[in-house]
């Protein structure tokens, strides 16, 4: 099991991917952007988070999951070298991978060996609950249970030091606090990296 949890591409990118070669990366990277379905406005970040692996000479491929069968979803799995569940809504990319059975088939892959990067909402809802996101909850008003893929134990918090989300977090500080969760604040330069013998965390 590998895992690269991180707030921004952006700024780890290059690094993760050279980690990914190292590691003896065999095949694309899916490039997954459901997560941005449920924002609105600009998203042009989207496409400044993809381009560092891009840059760094990875064959990286965009995939939603959204409207897919299992069928579909195993068989595109089944054919990469690794995968990024970049950012956007938590609550939406949870609620689509509820809805695909995604949740449950990622697990599945990256505990047979899958690397597995999350960016912001990605790295958020790869542990064990999504409550710890500051995303808008009304894009899913039906969704009820708020545990996350669990793929390790660790709860992190994206985009810490962030001016954008300055204001956010001033507002929700309190419910996190009451939240009694240990949780990893990661700024937009930091990254966890995770394998079956714990975490560590970096700084580029």
């Amino acid at each position: 099991m590998k895992l690269f949890l991180l707030s921004s591409l952006q700024t780890t990118g290059a690094t993760i991917a050279e980690k990914l070669r190292l590691d003896g990366l065999s095949g694309r990277v899916l490039f997954l952007t459901t997560a941005s379905e449920g924002e609105e406005g600009d998203i042009s970040w989207l496409n400044e988070d993809r381009q560092p692996l891009v840059d760094a000479g990875l064959d990286v491929v965009d995939y939603t999951i959204t409207n897919k069968s299992e069928e579909e979803i195993r068989s595109v799995l089944s054919e990469i070298g690794a995968i990024c569940v970049a950012g956007g809504n938590t609550y939406y990319l949870l609620d689509q991978s509820r809805k695909t059975g995604f949740d449950k088939i990622i697990a599945e892959f990256v505990n047979k060996g899958l690397p597995y990067i999350g960016s912001s909402a990605g790295a958020l809802i790869a542990g064990p609950t999504i409550q710890t996101t500051l995303d808008d909850s009304r894009v899913t008003p039906d969704l009820e249970d708020y545990t996350g893929f669990n793929l390790c134990s660790l709860s992190v918090r994206p985009h810490w030091g962030s001016e954008y989300f300055a204001e956010r977090y001033k507002e929700e500080y309190l419910r996190l606090y009451n939240l009694k969760l240990p949780m990893i604040l990661l700024s937009d330069n930091d990254y966890v990296e995770v394998d079956e013998n714990g975490f560590k965390i970096f700084s580029t």
